[in-house]
């Protein structure tokens, strides 16, 4: 009897792990930034409009995304998985930073998404999500960014190209409902895009539309968060690496949170056009660059332009050993004569795994230079100039 229980519970454990043998293993994904730095005159190193002129040398935080995911179930040719997503962000100041004292933790992501339910590749997800972000690498900047809590299908064969539709909930903290539970106004974003419409060798096209919804409740008395975005982006391949122009128009609060850079504000439009990029020049030479414009009217009570170059070119002495330059510049104008303007020259020496621009990890020694051209906003507001100096590591996985 003992032999036959024992024959018994090992053939259960052969069969349990060849059900779970059929399904993928655990995804373990991540991404993470830290290192050290200080300043010249302002004590910790400083961090300075990164967004606008790059962000190599600009940035003072430490930052970690942890991701694991898992296939739960196969049925009738439906992949059902689970993604989660744990990050952190602290100043990295000390060796023990807790929540109120330094650190921050989120759920990023928390999502069901299940694949080829009308027997293609799309994806029809639950959950909180990154719902197909558009960035530019050299500056951090989310250009098309429609992530959070929601529901849709992407990547559905339609045509020459595919399509993708999103509900996602932006609640807006800048407008108090007191009416509604958390306090904060329930936003509702509608994304409808297209894309994938192949035009010429290494050519494709993407369009979309965005739109935003307040759902106030009968205690509002604020402004309601709504607006119009429509995006079109070019994408050529090729030239050692990609190019990417997207020009994008919007009212509203879409007229200048999204496109114009600036606070929500009712009645305001915007149009923005963004090329950015990398493109290799031979085995030694890369060279990533971001071109942003933008031009807005009624932001609050008057007209704005926003105008950001940076470009980073960098030479491989080794596959592994390469130095960095990043160059920045940025100018706001407003239309009663306001002005704000700054550059940043950042020199890295950096250690890579792997010669491509893209190859991680990476560990860089850099100096950088700011300069505010229009105040003094360093060295607790005494100086318009600073230098930046450290040691920074960055890796996915």
């Amino acid at each position: 009897m003992k032999k036959l229980q024992l024959a018994l519970a090992v053939s259960a454990a052969i069969l349990s792990s060849n059900v779970m043998a059929e399904l993928a293993p655990v995804e373990f994904h991540g991404y993470m930034r830290g290192g050290v730095g200080m300043s010249a005159d302002s004590g910790a190193q400083v961090s300075y409009e990164k967004n606008s002129v790059g962000r190599l040398g600009n940035e003072d935080d430490a930052y970690g995304e942890i991701q694991l995911s898992k296939e739960l179930a196969k049925s009738n040719g439906i992949t059902f998985k689970v993604n989660t997503m744990l990050a952190m962000a602290s100043k990295g100041a000390r060796d023990w930073e807790a929540v109120g004292s330094g650190a921050d933790f989120a759920f990023r992501q928390y999502n069901v998404e299940a694949k080829g339910v009308f027997g293609g590749d799309e994806v029809v997800f639950a959950g909180k999500r990154y719902n197909q972000r558009h960035d530019i690498h050299i500056s951090d900047t989310y250009y098309w960014d429609i992530s959070g809590a929601g529901a849709g299908i992407e990547n559905l064969a339609a045509g020459p190209g595919k399509l993708t539709a999103m509900w996602v909930r932006n609640d807006s903290w800048g407008e108090t409902d007191t009416g509604n539970g958390s306090g904060a106004l329930n936003v509702n974003i509608f994304d409808l895009r297209y894309g994938g419409i192949s035009l010429w060798d290494n050519a494709s096209l993407e369009v979309g539309i965005d739109y935003a919804m307040s759902n106030e409740t009968n205690a509002f008395t604020g402004t309601p968060e709504e607006g119009v975005m429509v995006t079109a982006e070019l994408t050529q391949g090729g030239l050692g690496g990609f190019n990417k122009t997207a020009i994008q128009y919007g009212t509203d609060t879409w007229g200048t949170n999204k496109v114009g850079g600036a606070g929500g504000a009712d009645g305001a439009s915007a149009f923005r056009i963004i090329n950015h990029g990398v493109v290799g020049f031979g085995d030694k030479v890369d060279f990533a660059h971001q071109i942003i414009y933008s031009s807005a009217t009624d932001v609050g009570t008057e007209d704005a332009t926003y105008f950001s170059l940076v470009v980073r070119p960098e030479y491989k002495w080794t596959d592994n050993q390469k130095t960095i330059l990043e160059l920045g510049t940025f100018s706001r104008t407003w239309a009663d004569g306001g002005e704000a303007s700054g550059q940043k020259y950042t020199i890295a020496q950096a250690l890579s795994a792997g010669s491509n621009f893209w190859a991680r990890p990476e560990v860089r020694i850099y100096a950088s230079y700011l300069t505010n051209g229009e105040a003094e906003s360093f060295a607790n507001n005494t100086s318009d100039s600073e230098v930046n100096f450290g040691v920074q590591a960055e890796a996915w996985f």
